[in-house]
């Protein structure tokens, strides 16, 4: 197999001959290979980068043109060469170890590192490079790569199926465009993933588009890492200045960046700045998990730059590679970037402002290159067919040549994936992964599989089944789910739930399920129904598994259950980008329920078994009579300036930077035998926000009210998620830490409102020996405010990413600032 692919290569690298073009190996003097060198046509930003062998192909149209080639720490390399339309030469290009100059100067104490000088020149000048550019537009191709070094045999008692060898080879060409401040759009014309030759590539250019000139650079982890030429930048770097080197009449500049702690978040490396521009010319840096990454040991970014239209420089090739690691699993990667054929459009204003207009654009004047309607938040188009272009349109097409390994990847995968797509091939499969083991028996679960019909069903781990509450005693629940998948997304699932109480010797059952019609308006229809037991907060303020843990152990019982026998149906659509609209119709009659049993595992003097009729300040008597009520409920999500992306097979949502809000109302409708009467609605505003080096945040406002309560129960007051154990349920939104279930519950208007900051690293990082244990420091305040309760405020503080996933807080409460109570908070969550 591997001498196939070996002549492969060979007959494909003739082939690419029949392009205009050159073609060849960037090398050191000793032979060795340089990948991911840069080689472009000078004076253009027409280039390319060579893969990982060192290999290269770069088109170029007919004519005479000066090819250069560069890689980082070696000297530049130029060559002429004049081609006819058709022609394609061999040339390759040995670069010589880059022989800095030293200036001739004499130190004497108290002389500034020379260094100084040059970063604090293009701190000066980071501003102006910031915004030099209003809006590009650029030709993009994207290869990424992930390997899996090596893997566990198993995990949690799970068998791991996945092999060690590349996991993801996909390469993607795309139209870019960008526009000041934050504007994108992007059109995908191909797109290539290895082993699925009706996949989509997820590369995309503006997940790439970092502008280095920001005072803080966002890698989309836990915390922004200060740039090497911030403001700030001496609090958190020391420099070396390498000496310079001379290209194309300019002086460029090489220092090195150092940084002063070892756990700040910031970049290590190189970086070449231009004399007397002062912009950058190359970078490449390194960070590591030391510094603040998530489930990656080391990323580095390697960016060339070069002049484009108006002698504005612009990215020209860049990469990112990294090493993971965790549990077990090792492996690494790299994304790497090609950009050409820049359309630029300068931001006149800042020219103005600096005294440059007249020198550079008087005589040319001022173009815009978007207009207001080339922008929309549909941010990324990828076309229909782009998945279907041949091996012909990929060689022409194609800046950065494959590897041997990749053409054996790519040649691998296609073959084996007809295997794996056959009947026998999905069977065999099944009947090994379908096997049950004390793993998933106990903790996992079993999930059994129909690759061929993609039908499913799963049982839940034995640890899942069994709870205990004081109403029925222990309880066994099962609840098995099947489901049926097109093209690997879920189209129905139906979910039968069993219990039985041996205590109250009651047997409740109910089945529920879904249909998703697989649009671009994630349009799902639910419907359930049966006779079941439901929590009076129907968000479930505490969980079973922590009820049970809690009656046992501590004698405490939380829980706060009544019965109904139900039926419902619910309906989920996007009404319009950015607004989702969720209703639901529900018809139950419900009873309440009384304790059976007080057993439990703690001493008689620990017991406080309670009632299970909640306590609660409004109302003297929580029970109710057995009623029927019919309720209808609809929220709205708004997310404003919500950007999506189109595929040929679906629509995906992005995030937006502004805050969320959800409108909700609920009536309980007076027909069909109900008893109850009201009209409730509610504003929630939800929003997480970066503050650069300090953390992030985040925060929750909801207030409502009654509009009319002619007939209501206890079931119908809103209820707010308290907390009167050890344990929390850490992620859950609008929680209180130290609120008694259901006692402050009401009928009356109110307002909560809760905020939480994430220190990340802030603070530890800075404490000797602490800093090697990544915690993290976290703060947190709710308030609740209604009529009855006043006014009720949590402040606590807490660290996180113990032992990588438990956090530990401390909170103490405040009722019209009296003091109301404090506690230790245990909960789990990365």
């Amino acid at each position: 197999m591997k001498l196939y692919i070996s002549v492969l290569a060979i007959f494909l690298s003739f082939l690419s001959f029949g392009q205009t073009g050159i073609k060849g190996f960037t090398k050191s003097e000793s032979g060795e290979p340089l990948p991911f060198s840069t080689v472009y046509v000078k004076g253009t930003t027409n280039g390319t980068t060579s893969n990982s062998e060192g290999e290269f192909f770069l088109k170029v149209p007919a004519g005479t043109h000066t090819i250069v080639a560069q890689y980082v720490g070696y000297g530049v390399m130029e060559k002429q060469i004049t081609l006819n339309e058709g022609q394609a030469i061999r040339f390759d290009f040995t670069l010589k170890e880059q022989a800095l100059q030293l200036q001739e100067v004499v130190v004497t104490a108290g002389d500034e590192n020379p260094a100084y000088r040059v970063i604090r020149e293009a701190i000066k000048k980071r501003k102006f490079y910031k915004d030099e550019v209003k809006a590009f537009k650029t030709d993009t191709y994207l290869k990424g790569l992930f390997r899996l070094n090596d893997r566990p045999d198993k995990i949690l008692g799970q068998k791991i199926t996945v092999d060690t060898g590349i996991l993801y080879l996909s390469e993607s060409v795309s139209e870019f465009s960008f526009e000041l401040p934050d504007k994108v759009s992007e059109r995908m014309i191909s797109s290539k993933v290895s082993g699925n030759e009706q996949g989509f590539s997820f590369n995309q250019a503006s997940d790439f588009n970092i502008n280095v000139y920001e005072k803080f650079i966002d890698l989309d982890m836990e915390r922004e890492f200060v740039s090497p030429i911030s403001p700030q930048a001496f609090l958190f770097y020391d420099y070396e200045w390498l000496g310079f080197f001379e290209e194309n009449g300019k002086f460029i500049n090489k220092i090195k960046v150092i940084p002063r702690r070892s756990t700040d978040p910031v970049f290590e490396g190189v970086v070449y700045i231009v004399e007397d521009e002062w912009r950058f010319h190359t970078i490449d840096l390194l960070v590591t998990k030391a510094r603040g990454l998530e489930f990656i040991d080391s990323l580095k970014i390697n960016q060339v730059f070069a002049p484009s239209q108006h002698d504005i420089w612009m990215p020209l090739s860049q990469k990112y590679s990294f090493v993971f690691g965790a549990f077990g699993f090792k492996g690494s990667g790299y994304y790497i970037g090609v950009y050409s054929n820049y359309q630029v459009e300068p931001n006149y204003d800042i020219y103005k402002k600096e005294n440059l207009y007249e020198e550079k654009f008087a005589v040319k004047g001022e173009e815009d290159l978007f207009q207001e309607e080339d922008f929309s938040a549909e941010v990324l188009v990828v076309e229909e067919g782009s998945n279907e272009r041949d091996s012909t349109y990929w060689k022409n097409i194609r800046p950065v040549p494959l590897t041997e390994i990749e053409v054996e990847d790519y040649q691998v995968k296609d073959s084996i994936r007809l295997v794996k797509e056959s009947v026998p091939y999905k069977d065999s499969v099944d009947t090994e992964t379908n096997k049950l083991t004390l793993g998933n028996i106990f903790l996992s679960g079993y999930t059994h599989s129909n690759s061929v019909a993609e039908k499913y069903w799963s049982l839940p781990p034995v640890i899942s089944i069994f709870q205990f509450n004081t109403v029925e005693g222990f309880v066994p629940e099962i609840q098995p789910t099947i489901w049926k998948q097109v093209d690997g997304r879920t189209q129905y699932w139906i979910r039968p739930s069993l219990r039985y109480g041996f205590s109250n010797e009651r047997f409740n059952a109910k089945v529920e399920g879904s249909y998703r019609k697989l649009d671009d308006k994630f349009t799902r229809f639910y419907a359930g129904g049966g006779r079941y037991v439901a929590q009076f907060d129907e968000t479930e303020a505490i969980t079973p598994f922590i009820n049970s843990y809690v009656t046992l152990v501590s004698g405490e019982n939380y829980l706060k259950i009544f019965e109904k026998t139900f039926g419902y149906v619910r309906f989920q659509q996007e009404v319009k980008n950015g607004i989702l609209l969720n209703t639901r119709l529900e018809y139950a009659s419900r009873s309440t329920l009384s304790n059976t049993t007080d057993f439990t595992f703690a001493t008689e003097e620990k017991t406080n078994f309670t009632s299970n009729q909640p306590l609660n300040t409004e109302l003297d008597d929580t029970r109710f009579e057995r009623n029927q009520a019919l309720i209808f409920e609809a929220t709205f999500r708004f997310r404003f300036k919500q950007t999506y992306a189109t595929r040929p097979d679906r629509k995906f949502i992005y995030s937006s930077k502004y805050p969320e809000v959800f409108l909700t109302y609920r009536k309980g409708i007076n027909a069909l035998g109900s008893d109850v009467k009201f009209d409730f609605v509610q504003l929630r505003v939800d929003d997480d926000m970066s503050l650069g080096l300090v953390g992030t945040s985040s925060y929750a406002v909801a207030a409502g009210a009654f509009l009319n309560k002619d007939d209501l129960t206890f079931v119908e007051y809103k209820h707010f998620a308290g907390n009167q154990t050890s344990l929390s349920q850490v992620g859950k939104a609008l929680k209180f830490e130290l609120l008694p279930f259901y006692i402050f519950s009401t009928s009356k208007p109110y307002l909560e409102a809760h905020y939480e900051h994430h220190f990340n690293e802030f603070i530890f990082n800075k404490i000797p020996l602490v800093k090697k244990l990544n915690f993290q420091a976290v703060a947190s305040v709710n308030y609740l405010t209604t009529e009855t309760v006043g006014n009720y405020v949590e402040v606590g503080a807490g660290i996180e990413h113990i032992f990588k996933f438990m956090r530990v807080d401390y909170y103490w409460a405040f009722q019209n600032s009296n003091f109301f109570g404090s506690g230790f908070r245990i909960g789990v969550g990365f």
